[in-house]
């Protein structure tokens, strides 16, 4: 019996361990190359050129400094910022009546809707980006935020309405039934009771759809000028003809990051949450 008891035991802690060596083995896939970003970030420029790999050095922010000042980074920043934002702003507002509508609506063509929503989302960037680089180019807004904004839809808007749907669906149908009793529309029923249960939802929405923006790097290359670049084109000056300052290009991949880490740190249970509940409907 003790035998059995040590086996059972030892079965039951392989399984543990294996699944901990693997966690730790990800975890440090995932982590090493943002801390290499954050080291190489901190380093001077005569320890990043120099063909030793050099551990030990006094860090400095040279090149954050150098960043703002010689290559002018506020200007790209704000740019990202605005339409990071805008965009997840009008993603939400478009996309929580829509997401109300198809929910609450018993009409045969939901399902249809749904699937040209998922076609939007599905279409290649660059099939959007051609015909949008025309338009734009003709109606005299080739350097500007908005045709970044306008864009951006097609994608957050279907992605959007479609998540935001699935945590409507799980709203008992009998709360609008109470609030129409009170004498509640539909327009208030939504935002006075739908919406606020599907807060989870919205900050998931709100947060995939900054960061699409914030990471895009094709429709800024295509549809912006010198003064509405992003950040992720902005990283491109850096490329020389025959060197590259690696040091101030992981400051701006750190400094791309950043906010992607703030939002993961502090919402990343929210994103968790809406990817949980698509997959369970």
């Amino acid at each position: 019996m003790a035998v059995l008891r040590t086996t059972h035991r030892n079965g039951g802690m392989l399984p543990r361990i294996a699944a901990y060596v693997f966690i730790g083995l990800m975890l440090v896939v995932f982590t090493l190359p943002t801390l290499y970003a954050l080291l190489t970030s901190l380093q001077p420029s005569d320890v990043t050129l120099n063909p030793v790999p050099q551990w030990i050095f006094r860090p400095t922010l040279e090149n954050f400094v150098t960043l703002f000042e010689t290559y002018s980074f506020l200007g790209p920043l704000l740019n990202s910022a605005q339409t990071s934002i805008g965009s997840a702003v009008l993603a939400v507002v478009i996309s929580a009546p829509a997401a109300y509508a198809l929910s609450r609506a018993r009409v045969s063509s939901a399902g249809i809707v749904g699937f040209w929503l998922l076609a939007a989302r599905a279409l290649p960037a660059i099939g959007l980006a051609i015909p949008a680089y025309a338009i734009v180019n003709q109606i005299g807004m080739g350097d500007s935020l908005i045709p970044l904004l306008v864009v951006y839809l097609p994608f957050n808007v279907g992605l959007a309405t479609l998540m935001l749907k699935v945590f409507i669906d799980g709203i008992p149908r009998e709360l609008d039934e109470a609030a129409a009793i009170d004498g509640a529309g539909p327009l208030r029923t939504m935002l006075r009771v739908v919406l606020p249960i599907a807060r989870p939802g919205l900050a998931s929405v709100t947060i995939m759809t900054f960061l699409f923006s914030w990471n895009n790097f094709l429709f800024p290359l295509v549809l912006t000028g010198s003064r509405s670049t992003t950040i992720p084109l902005a990283l491109q000056q850096f490329l020389g003809s025959y060197t590259l300052q690696w040091n101030q290009v992981m400051a701006g991949v750190v400094l791309l990051s950043l906010p992607l880490i703030v939002l993961g740190a502090f919402f990343g249970r929210y994103m968790v949450g809406g990817l949980a509940a698509g997959s369970v409907k």
